[in-house]
């Protein structure tokens, strides 16, 4: 590849997206052997997962770092998949070794190879004007501030603020590469679709054997963690599913994008993933993630030409017709309805008024919060907007709220002219994570993935969209003209 530049559509391997499943062989070898020695650690016990604390984030970081320079659009999917599936590893880790270790290790696996992207960074933020990933330096800007705020207030928990500030700047580089490449969009579309259609299942699957049976590693989670009061009972049937996911929260943001993306996926495995995402997903009894849903279909209907809309009805329907069974008999009827039925009394709801008393006790401290207390020293805010303002102080924040309204303006002011539905998907994924913002921080971390790497792929659709134009139209004229001559 070439380093100082990575738009180059020839820089692509060029068969990597043409051979079959499980290859090419080199990475694929490179991921199944991390999974077998990843599972040979797990079941040799305490000592195993003592290694383990380190061989996973470690081969992940470099496995990633392979991937990102010999076949980027694995790599994509690597980091995908890790977010998946890390906090499971680590339950199972903390379990074997019979203690809960906190802060983890092996939480930080998403992340080391997800900041491999700044590689991305540092050979394209001379072209920012050029390319017009200014959005995206807006951000970057915003967090590095807040960074050093947090590295001066807090000298002593170095660790801590470099792991926070992980949290929130790897979601903005991974968007950055993936902007910066805008020429590989329909490979990257592609292979986001594949990875979701994978991870519904995988993800639906254990969700539903979770909430069946509380599996002994989920239960020591559950008892152990700082999530045991909003997570359920440590019994069968008494879990609010998480699945493979550290909390239901992020779970059911990551199903609802999934289950939005089957919409437009063409392959026999759509229906058991729906299936099993679907009842996963109503499991986790999140009802933000329920109404953003929702509303991101709704959005969808709004945007697509009529032809798709019908596609759309049919797909909703038959999703229906799969779903309803499901959830209307034992033992899951009685989890999902109890939920439901609080829909249309949310004022009267324990964590909606604790949400509300946190909100209003701080907004007004907040709001004078003009240099910010720094990333990692004012963390756990069930709120986008303290998060934001504490972390970050208003020198930070606006820069960073700054990206995410030009980057939210241009992609629902972007015509889209393609037939495909992919495009406006995209825009039902990224209204559903700004809604999300209204319940709390879910910029950062596993759920900030979603917001800023959907709007970069809308953003990288749109310049995408405007070349491939470009080039259709110059190729009509060179056909016109030869045949002139």
């Amino acid at each position: 590849m070439n380093h100082h530049n990575v738009t180059v559509v020839s820089d692509i391997e060029p068969k990597e997206q043409e051979l079959p499943f499980f290859k090419p062989a080199e990475a694929w070898g490179l991921i199944l052997l991390f999974c077998v020695i990843t599972a040979i650690l797990l079941l040799i016990g305490g000592a195993g997962s003592r290694v383990l604390n380190v061989s996973f984030p470690l081969g992940a970081f470099l496995i990633g770092w392979r991937l990102y320079f010999r076949y980027p659009i694995l790599y994509t999917g690597f980091v995908w998949w890790l977010f998946f599936l890390t906090p499971l590893v680590r339950r199972i880790a903390d379990w074997k070794a019979g203690s809960l270790i906190d802060p983890s290790p092996i939480l930080l696996t998403p992340y080391l190879p997800t900041i491999i992207s700044a590689h991305t960074l540092y050979f394209n933020i001379s072209k920012t004007r050029e390319q017009g990933s200014a959005p995206f330096i807006l951000a970057i800007a915003g967090v590095m501030y807040g960074f050093l705020i947090g590295l001066i207030n807090n000298s002593d928990r170095i660790p801590s603020v470099t792991v926070a500030f992980l949290e929130w700047m790897s979601p903005i580089i991974f968007a950055y590469h993936i902007y910066v490449n805008w020429k590989r969009y329909p490979e990257y579309a592609r292979n986001i679709q594949r990875v979701f259609l994978w991870g519904v299942i995988v993800m639906g699957v254990y969700g539903i054997f979770q909430f069946l049976t509380a599996p002994e590693w989920d239960r020591f989670w559950l008892i152990n963690s700082p999530i045991k009061s909003s997570a359920g009972q440590p019994v069968p049937l008494g879990i609010r599913v998480w699945s493979t996911m550290n909390a239901p929260g992020p779970f059911a943001y990551y199903m609802a994008a999934g289950l939005t993306i089957l919409l437009n996926t063409k392959n026999a495995l759509v229906v058991p993933a729906a299936g099993s995402g679907a009842l996963a997903f109503l499991l986790s009894i999140v009802r933000t993630s329920w109404i953003g849903w929702f509303l991101g279909i709704m959005t969808m209907i709004g945007s697509i030409k009529p032809k798709q809309r019908k596609k759309l009805f049919l797909s909703l329907i038959c999703l229906l017709i799969l779903i309803i069974p499901l959830a209307t008999i034992e033992p899951f009827s009685n989890t999902i309805t109890a939920r439901m039925s609080t829909l249309s009394n949310i004022n009267e709801d324990g964590s909606f008024q604790a949400r509300q008393y946190l909100y209003n006790a701080l907004i007004d401290e907040a709001i004078v919060s003009f240099v910010g207390s720094g990333i990692g020293t004012a963390e756990g805010y069930d709120s986008a907007v303290l998060a934001m303002l504490f972390n970050l102080g208003w020198i930070g924040c606006i820069p960073y709220i700054g990206s995410l309204i030009l980057l939210t303006i241009a992609l629902f002011n972007s015509p889209s002219n393609s037939k495909e539905m992919f495009p406006s998907i995209v825009k039902a994924i990224v209204f559903q994570s700004i809604f999300y913002l209204f319940a709390g921080a879910s910029m950062k971390a596993a759920t900030g993935m979603l917001l800023w790497s959907f709007l970069s792929f809308g953003f990288a659709q749109s310049k995408y969209q405007y070349y491939d134009l470009q080039l259709k139209a110059m190729s009509a004229i060179a056909k016109k003209t030869a045949n002139t001559i």
